[in-house]
């Protein structure tokens, strides 16, 4: 039976000093702060991108694409306030809000 080398151990980089990763190489873990952080940076536009992921899900069909824009304008007359746009939009651009009477 023949043996597996040991794979190599991971050298410690020392403070300050930053590795150039190629493209073929996984980036270093991030900490959780490192990783919200991250998060937040591509999340943080909350800006309708024409991805049509509301448009497809809206069970009344009252949502299209503005032809000019490329954003998604709700019909009110037709949306019944089920909140599923606002629940899959990828970058939160969809907000419920109560109607005022």
């Amino acid at each position: 039976m023949r043996r597996r080398s040991n794979c190599p151990l991971p050298q410690p980089v020392q403070a300050g000093a930053k590795k150039h990763l190629s493209r073929d190489e996984p980036p270093p873990p991030m900490t959780a702060e490192e990783a919200m952080a991250e998060a937040r940076r591509c999340l943080s536009l909350n800006q309708c991108e024409g991805c049509e992921v509301c448009v497809l899900m809206c069970p009344d069909q009252a949502i299209s694409k503005d032809p000019e824009t490329q954003k998604a304008v709700i019909d009110l007359r037709y949306c019944k306030g089920c909140g599923l746009c606002a629940h899959l939009c990828p970058k939160g651009a969809i907000t419920m809000v109560p109607e005022q009477d």
